[in-house]
Parts: C-alpha cells; structure tokens; sequence
C-alpha cells in the first residue's frame, strides 16, 4: 500500500481512531490512578518499611523502563509497515502484573515483608519494561492515527476524561483504605486497576491502522552510531533534551510527597485517598485546559508552565506546617504532571517528520534514562541523609535552571504538517 492510500485510510477513520484511542487512554487512566505511583504507592511501601531509598526506586522503576527500551526497539518499529500489532503484544505486560499482585495480596497478605516488596517491586518493574517495549511504537502509532492538529486536544481528552473517572475510583480507593485491612485493600485496588486497563486494551484493539512503507531495518550498531551525528547537527533538540533532562529530575521529587507528609504527620491510611481524590481532580481538569491550550499556545510553553506549578509544589511541601496545606499541593502536582505528560513529550514530535519520528522518539525517551536510574536512587538517599526538606529545595533549583535553559535556549523548528488531517 501506498503512502497516500494509507492517508486516505487514516483521513476516513479519523473520527473513529480519534475517539478508540481516547477511549483507551482514558480507560487506562483510570486503572492506573486507583493505584496512583504518587499517593496509594508510597502508601504501600511506607507502611512495609519508612527506608527513603525504597520510595526512590518506584520512580526510578517507572523512568528506567519507561526510557530505557525506546533507543534499542526505534529501528525494529521504523522498519514495520504497521505499529499496532508490536504494540498489542508488548503492552499485555503493561496489565497483568497487576492481576499477578492483587492475588498475591489478597491470598497470601502474611508473607514476610521482603517477600511483599520483592513481589511489589518485580511485577512494577515488568509493568515498566513493557511500557518501555511499547512506548516508541505506541508513540508513533499515535502520530500516524491522530492529527497532528489534534494532538493537544487528543491527550488532553485521554488524560482528562481518565483523570475524571480516576476521581470516582479514587473515592473508592478512600473507602477500600479506610475499610479493608493493609495490605489486602492494595490487593483489592491492584485488582481494579487490571479491570481498568482491559478494558483500555479493547479499544486499543478497535483502532484502524492501514500498512504503510517501510524501509529495511538498520542494523542496531548502524543506527546507534547515527545517534551523536544526529544529536551534533540538532542543536535544537539537543538543548531540549538537557533541559528537560533537568526537569525531569527536579519533578521526580513529587514522588516523596506523600512519605514526606505521612513523616511529618500522623495521617490515617484513608487521608492518602482523600489526596489521591485531589490529585487526580485536579489532573483531569489540567488535562482538559492544557490539552486545550498546548494547541493554540504551544506545547513548549504549556510545559514551562506545568514546570513552574510542579517546583512551587515541592516548596510549599517545605513549608507547609498543617495537613491541610496538602491538599494545595497536591492540587499543584496534578495540574504540573498533567501539562508534563501532555507537552513534554509530545514536543519530540515536533523536530522530525514522519520518517525521522521514531528516531526522535527513541531517542529523546532513552536520553532520560541515565537521571531516571540515578536521580531517584539519590534522591532517595539525599533524603536519608538531609530529610525531605532538604531534597526539595535541592530539586527545586535543578528545575529552576532546566526551566530557563528551556524558555531562552530551546528554538522549535517548523515542521510541516501531515497529510492525514481527516476530522477526528
């Protein structure tokens, strides 16, 4: 099939693979914000063991195999005329190690402790590597499907809508917290969150993508040796690529906001429902506006702004002297993650065309993966060493200086758009 047959295709079942994909992401969402990685998370691993480190590995988890994958699977994806059925194989490892954990927890909940964190952290990490395995693929599939146009618009509505129902699930995870004994009510959220992503793989399977021409796959040391040309004539996204780098590291302290609040203050287990309810109201509201606003304003500047609302997160934790305050900051972390999640890497998309796009993705997904190994570990042992405080503060000056290397640093070259503007 040609290029234009296949953008014929694409422009006919715009509406359709708009909507199948909002579905999805939407549906996904859902899953994964009963089992929030800032709030239910922490909760998990805190009430098991209060060693800082062992919070610090759930982002790093989360970023290693999130990133680390992309580099090595870009020139495999680039060389398949179609993304969907790579994906529909490696994301089943995105779902059931959630299944694998609930049972765990409802059925044996009296292991010893290393035995829990040990089951914890191995079936997350498979969660991660798949996600890793499907990132770049996935990335690109939407780039195909989605119109460009539309690309704000599309996560804001996936995340949006998902963070919407993630607010409902979240009043349940409250009432599960408050009501189920630890660690079976995670057990019972794990085993929600499975339900969630199911389904989100159903509508995934719905979405019409046609073959398109492929070049021959590159030898992997072939593509990797392009990699410094690549990175030495694009000034531009080189400069991106450190200054979110830098961002990157300084929100990975969102993380120890809830072990910091639970160290400071006695918080019962359902307080940590009530911030996930926060969280995820005021991710589904940010969503919305900022999907909204990536598109007419721009990506790079909506991630500027959901940088600034990310670092004064981390401050006000410092500061706050009542639970209460938490309830603001978490406001501020979910309408930071959600312009983050929306903009940042989405903006890859824009140094390349549509033959370069996996390339871009692979490697701006992969540069991060050397600060996402480290920067959590260490930040887990700054806070071991010097308190939560401490660690903010730290944070908070690195993104300050990724935040102006991006505003003054970072042009964004006109590209082209695709032929694939059908309506959606």
């Amino acid at each position: 099939m040609s290029v234009q047959q296949a953008e014929i295709i694409i422009a006919r079942h715009a509406r359709r693979n708009f909507w199948m994909n909002v579905l999805d992401g939407t549906m996904f969402v859902l899953g994964m914000s009963v089992l929030s990685r800032y709030t239910v998370l922490p909760l998990f691993v805190e009430r098991l063991s209060p060693q800082p480190w062992l919070q610090g590995l759930i982002p790093m988890l989360f970023y290693v195999g999130w990133l680390l994958p992309g580099l090595f699977i870009a020139p495999v994806i680039a060389s398949l005329p179609r993304r969907k059925p790579w994906i529909m194989i490696a994301t089943t490892g995105e779902r059931f190690p959630f299944l694998i954990l609930g049972l765990v927890l409802l059925w044996w909940p009296t292991w010893p402790v290393w035995a829990l964190l040990l089951t914890f952290f191995s079936m997350y990490a498979i969660f991660a590597f798949s996600a890793g395995f499907t990132s770049t693929a996935w990335q690109d599939f939407i780039g195909r499907v989605i119109p460009q146009r539309r690309w704000g618009i599309f996560f804001g509505l996936q995340n949006g809508l998902g963070g919407l129902l993630g607010v409902v699930g979240a009043a349940v995870a409250t009432t599960i917290l408050a009501t189920q004994p630890f660690p079976q009510s995670v057990g019972i959220l794990s085993l929600i969150c499975f339900v969630g992503v199911m389904l989100s793989y159903m509508f995934l399977g719905l979405t019409i993508e046609p073959a398109q021409p492929a070049p021959p796959r590159e030898p992997l040391h072939m593509f990797l040796r392009g990699i410094i040309p690549l990175l030495r004539r694009d000034t531009a996204f080189r400069r991106y690529l450190f200054s979110r780098t830098a961002i990157a590291i300084a929100l990975v302290g969102h993380s120890f906001i809830t072990a910091a609040a639970l160290g400071r203050f006695r918080l019962p287990n359902e307080q940590i429902g009530v911030f996930t309810v926060v969280l995820l109201g005021a991710q589904a509201v940010a969503n919305l506006g900022f999907g909204a606003l990536a598109d007419r304003w721009g990506h790079k500047q909506v991630l500027e702004l959901s940088t600034a609302l990310g670092l004064l997160a981390m401050l006000l934790a410092v500061i706050a002297p009542t639970p209460a305050w938490f309830m603001l900051i978490f406001v501020l972390i979910g309408a930071s993650q959600a312009g983050y999640q929306i903009s940042a890497f989405t903006l890859a998309f824009a140094f390349s065309g549509p033959q370069e796009r996996p390339t871009y993705i692979g490697v701006s997904n992969t540069a991060l993966a050397p600060a996402a190994i480290a920067g959590p570990l260490l930040a887990g042992g700054l806070a071991s060493l010097l308190g939560y405080n401490i660690l903010f503060v730290v944070l908070a000056l690195i993104g300050v200086a990724g935040l102006g290397a991006l505003h003054w640093h970072v042009i964004l070259p006109v590209i082209q758009p695709e032929l694939n503007e059908g309506k959606a």
